[in-house]
């Protein structure tokens, strides 16, 4: 589908007729009809603005097909909200943040110590930095086994 039958069909779908969606826009009738009718498109302003009138993406809005779109929203929503809502899912996410946490705060821990005779700072925190690192790691470790 393209542009003209998206709009078209996203129209007919809200039930609303050229003349509002032309109110809706600040455009006139002629306008809308002009596009469904794919005689020309709307300016990038515009294209905006339908898109979050339909609630759609413009990238769906120029080239998808809106029944696939409603085919995509309706999987994405099933699984997103089954993921949300599972404590299993929660704890794997947590348990993936602090592991990735403690691999950068290892790699960038060498970057403190500065020059050579310069102050113990740097050196306070790469080792600030290695134990958080540890601590992180151990508690991925003892967080799994109280899971298993």
């Amino acid at each position: 589908m393209n542009f003209s039958e998206n709009l078209q069909k996203l129209r007919k779908e809200k039930n609303i007729s050229q003349e509002k969606l032309a109110e809706e826009l600040k455009v006139s009738r002629q306008t809308v009809g002009k596009w469904e009718n794919g005689v020309c498109c709307p300016e990038a302003e515009c294209l905006i603005e339908i898109s979050d009138f339909f609630g759609v993406s413009i990238d769906t809005l120029l080239k998808g097909t809106v029944a696939e779109r409603n085919e995509m929203d309706k999987d994405f929503s099933v699984h997103t909200d089954s993921q949300l809502d599972d404590p299993a899912a929660k704890r794997q996410r947590s348990r993936k943040l602090r592991f990735v946490t403690a691999i950068v705060l290892f790699i960038i821990s060498p970057f403190f110590p500065g020059e050579p005779g310069a102050n113990s700072a740097g050196v306070f925190f790469m080792v600030l930095c290695i134990a958080i690192g540890i601590g992180l790691l151990l508690y991925n470790r003892l967080t799994k086994d109280q899971a298993e």
